[in-house]
């Protein structure tokens, strides 16, 4: 539900900032850092974070014991991060928690990730997925800069358009709960994709070179 933020945050500030101004999405995308920011910094589970260390002992010794709890912490996370997108958007779309300007930025967002086949918003997902495992590498070896690490990669996936499959979520249930979208057409459209592209790119590319670096220390074990 913590991700939800990320997407009201964005919205909130394109809804304050001259629509005519090219400068103005750069500034809007910060706010794509704030539901990130709270999850990592709050120690939450977050999918993405989840395609490097469980695969690590995939890695290492592969095994159907080993794929079993992989799949598993998967299916917990993943389910779960799913839903509580789905809640989040339940709850801004359908109550007075937020202006009518602000839902229809969401929507705006919503539409925009949704702009693209199949196959392009799988590859926008795989630097989406890259980047948040990266990150999560990054920030276990420092401590003091856990902040603006998240900060500056969170806004990179914004800046680049990258697709994100919980965030995505909320803006495309955002968009069914408003009468744009159905349910399969967000569910086909957008977050299997997504989900493909994130987890090729944090676990088919960044998860074998983080091992790659250190399949010798575990080897010395």
């Amino acid at each position: 539900m913590a991700m939800g933020f990320s997407v009201i945050a964005e919205a909130s500030l394109h809804a304050r900032l001259p629509a005519d101004n090219d400068w103005a999405s750069v500034v809007a995308d910060a706010g794509y850092t704030l539901g990130f920011i709270v999850v990592v910094m709050s120690r939450l589970q977050l999918f993405t974070e989840n395609t490097v260390t469980p695969v690590m002992p995939m890695c290492w010794k592969p095994s159907m014991w080993q794929f079993t709890r992989l799949l598993r912490i998967w299916g917990i996370v993943l389910s779960t991060n799913l839903l509580g997108a789905i809640l989040f958007a339940a709850f801004v779309m359908k109550t007075g928690a937020t202006s009518e300007e602000v839902r229809h930025e969401i929507m705006a967002l919503g539409r925009h990730a949704a702009d693209g086949n199949f196959i392009d918003t799988v590859t926008k997902g795989i630097g989406a997925g890259f980047l948040i495992a990266a990150m999560t590498w990054i920030i276990a070896g420092a401590a003091s800069s856990r902040l603006l690490i998240v900060g500056i990669i969170t806004y990179a996936v914004a800046i680049c358009e990258f697709s994100h499959v919980v965030a995505g979520t909320a803006e495309m249930a955002a968009l069914v709960f408003g009468g744009a979208m159905g349910v399969p057409e967000a569910a086909l459209g957008f977050v299997l994709p997504a989900l493909l592209g994130n987890m090729i790119g944090g676990t088919g590319l960044f998860a074998l070179i983080a091992y790659g670096q250190i399949r010798h220390e575990l080897k010395e074990r």
